[in-house]
């Protein structure tokens, strides 16, 4: 109990000390973090299909791991606004305007409350058909955004599923739930 208070005391003091350039949740874009059951390390570009850059490899510390915030997706990339080691190990990587390959990011859809449900839809848009109710935690593949929407990606009963996840659905914490925001 006491290990579970201190590391929630330090979660929660990044966000205090957290400089404006250095954000720990951004409200403008979609947020992904990388999944820490891949081998392969993530590789920074300096542009799509271009030099890498820097690599880093997941961490043995299974409370620690690397989220990106999206400014762009574009042919299975991702461009990079900020990378972030959370949370016990935090380090800010200066790697804004750089890319990554879109394989391997996860997004929890954090499904809160009693009545609340997220969906997904065909379109980036609430007015666009639903395609699929999830009514519990899920962790899913991240394919490419538009604007605060995620296309995403998951298996139920042997069949992929994809779709478009608003904002408020998406969570870049891998094992806890996220500020609600309204859309």
């Amino acid at each position: 109990m006491k290990r579970s208070l201190l590391f929630l005391f330090a979660f929660c003091s990044l966000n205090l000390f957290a400089q404006e350039d250095d954000q720990l949740h951004y409200l403008d874009l979609v947020e992904s973090y990388y999944d820490k059951q891949t081998k392969q390390p993530l590789f920074i570009y300096d542009r799509m299909n271009g030099k890498i850059i820097d690599t880093l490899h997941n961490i043995d510390d299974k409370h620690a791991w690397y989220k990106i915030a999206i400014l762009d997706s574009d042919y299975g990339w991702f461009k990079i606004k900020n990378i972030q080691r959370l949370p016990g190990s935090y380090k800010n990587y200066d790697h804004e305007n750089h890319w990554v390959r879109s394989t391997n990011f996860l997004i929890s859809v954090d499904v809160y409350g009693e009545n609340h449900r997220a969906y997904l839809y065909d379109e980036p848009r609430k007015s666009s058909n639903k395609i699929h109710k999830i009514d519990s935690f899920k962790r899913v593949n991240v394919l490419e955004t538009n604007d605060l929407w995620a296309k995403v990606s998951f298996v139920v009963a042997k069949k992929e599923v994809i779709g478009w996840l608003s904002f408020k659905d998406q969570c870049a914490y891998p094992w806890t739930t996220c500020p609600k925001y309204d859309e």
